[in-house]
């Protein structure tokens, strides 16, 4: 699986997510929605085995600012521990989450840094979608 599937099946599974409209008329250009990107991210790295930032990087074509700030803030949630992502509130074999289940979108959003777990080493978050618009429009 490439992270442009990985991309295209999240679009499909969560259509709402990413308002290309929205993105024309703030950005100029048609763009994924950083969340959707946070989550092609953690599905990589369930792909990959690993969640090494510059492998996943290379992997998604994201930057590597954007995927280490991914990544501090799944380290600091300890969802991402020793190199491989506990991803067994939600992963069921499938690489794609059930739709129904809210646990990987709180996964996304903590990625993103909008969201702790209870198990947070520390308050502090990198905003990884600033990161990811800033990028774009660099």
């Amino acid at each position: 699986m490439t992270a442009e599937e990985i991309r295209d099946a999240l679009e499909k599974c969560y259509p709402g997510v990413t308002d290309l409209e929205l993105n024309l008329t703030h950005s100029g250009f048609a763009q994924e929605h950083p969340e959707i990107a946070i989550g092609v991210v953690l599905i990589s790295a369930i792909v990959l085995g690993t969640t090494d930032p510059a492998k996943l990087a290379q992997y998604t074509h994201y930057s590597g600012r954007f995927v280490r700030a991914i990544a501090a803030n799944m380290e600091n949630s300890r969802l991402w521990v020793n190199g491989k992502y506990d991803c067994s509130g939600w992963y069921c074999g499938d690489h794609m989450p059930p739709q129904e289940d809210r646990t990987f979108w709180d996964h996304v959003l903590i990625g993103e840094g909008s969201l702790l777990d209870k198990k947070a080493k520390t308050l502090r978050v990198q905003d990884s979608s600033l990161i990811f618009w800033r990028d774009k429009l660099g």
